[in-house]
């Protein structure tokens, strides 16, 4: 209890307090001009350190300002203590931090706050808009690893993924997908104008994507029953696997302060996107999965509260 009221401490005074910057990020240190800082720095008004100035802060990328994590250092030439407290930033940024702080005479040590991953789960957006700025394959692979460590039945891990990296992939996508998207739309009664301005409008998202990851499921991994009932819970049990995969995949693009969005159009064409790209038979897909650099925050949306969809059984 004793460290879930510090925690509790802490992250109310970031809520109530004000930041102050006073080392924007690529500015030199006032008496080291050699250490430029890689992330805005400043310090928490009201507050009190041990050097009589405010608590310091380290401010990341992230639009909502949750604490992450608190960094204890030691200075042995100067023979004293800090806490600086790590506030919106991405797991990258938090090493870019330890990197620096551990200079000359500093030490450093991180520490993660209670919060930090339920703070990645309340914090992640959908996010349908990129900058232009390409996405690593280190880093790419690194968020793929994360989705593959989603728990699956029986542990088949029946997720595959079709990486489409290059413009030209993303396009023969979108042009594939919106021809089928046209039909149904035109043989649901939309008007030209509609169905027109619906189609672009997919095939805009999917080729402006820096990257574009199609989830599949693999079919031969699926186990095999005598009676309908238990093999369409087989599927339904692989399904669900996939979408763990892929809850995964969103939550780890965030961490790494990457957007990300899910797209459910490869259920409605899955031959078309099989024949795009000669997949292999038994891939199913199951999810498209847009992926780069936000272009700007996504606004939260309004979440059904609990009473509304938890019931609790209570046996006397």
């Amino acid at each position: 209890m004793i460290s879930e009221t510090f925690w509790q401490v802490l992250e109310s005074w970031v809520r109530e307090k004000s930041i102050e910057i006073d080392r924007p990020r690529g500015s030199a240190h006032p008496r080291f001009p050699d250490q430029v800082y890689p992330l805005d720095y400043g310090y928490l008004e009201g507050t009190s350190a041990g050097d009589g100035d405010g608590i310091d802060v380290w401010i990341g990328s992230q639009a909502e300002r949750n604490l992450q994590a608190v960094v204890l250092t030691v200075d042995q030439v100067k023979m004293d203590a800090e806490i600086k407290l790590l506030v919106g930033c991405t797991p990258d940024e938090q090493q870019v931090i330890l990197e620096f702080l551990n200079q000359h005479s500093m030490r450093a040590l991180l520490v993660h706050s209670r919060l930090a991953g339920l703070g990645l789960i309340h914090e992640r957006r959908s996010i349908r808009r990129f900058t232009r700025q390409e996405v690593a394959r280190d880093l790419l692979e690194r968020v793929l690893l994360a989705a593959s460590q989603a728990p699956s039945a029986h542990n088949q891990q029946p997720w595959r993924y079709v990486v489409l990296e290059t413009s030209q992939a993303r396009e023969r996508l979108a042009k594939a997908m919106g021809n089928d998207f046209r039909k149904d739309l035109q043989a649901d009664g939309f008007t030209l104008e509609t169905v027109e301005f619906q189609v672009e409008r997919s095939y805009q998202r999917i080729v402006q994507a820096p990257v574009a990851i199609l989830i599949c499921l693999d079919m031969v991994t699926v186990d095999s029953y005598p009676d309908a009932s238990r093999q369409r819970a087989a599927f339904l049990m692989s399904v669900q696997s996939v979408a763990m995969a892929g809850e995964n995949l969103l939550l780890a693009a965030h961490a790494v302060g990457l957007g990300a969005v899910w797209m459910c159009a490869p259920l409605f064409t899955p031959q078309v996107v099989q024949e795009a790209f000669s997949l292999p038979s038994g891939w199913q897909p199951q999810g498209l999965v847009l992926l780069g650099y936000p272009e700007k925050p996504s606004s939260p949306r309004e979440r059904k509260p609990l009473s509304d969809i938890c019931m609790y059984i209570q046996d006397e």
